[in-house]
């Protein structure tokens, strides 16, 4: 069995860092993805006021 005498090198750094990076990147896209599907559009003037609205509404379907 031949074992590697080198240990760490620069193309074990280089192929760390570009896993690290992709999985980064991978994470994002994929967050932007669900942010970007979820959004309904909606804006409103006040968002204080909405969301009192909001809660009354909860409250009532209770």
């Amino acid at each position: 069995m031949k074992t590697s005498a080198q240990g760490f090198t620069g193309l074990h750094m280089l192929l760390s860092t570009s896993a690290f990076f992709c999985v980064v990147i991978a994470v994002n896209v994929t967050m932007a993805v669900y942010a970007s599907s979820s959004w309904s559009g909606l804006v409103v003037e006040n968002t204080y006021v909405a969301s009192q609205e909001f809660n009354r509404k909860a409250s009532a379907m209770k």
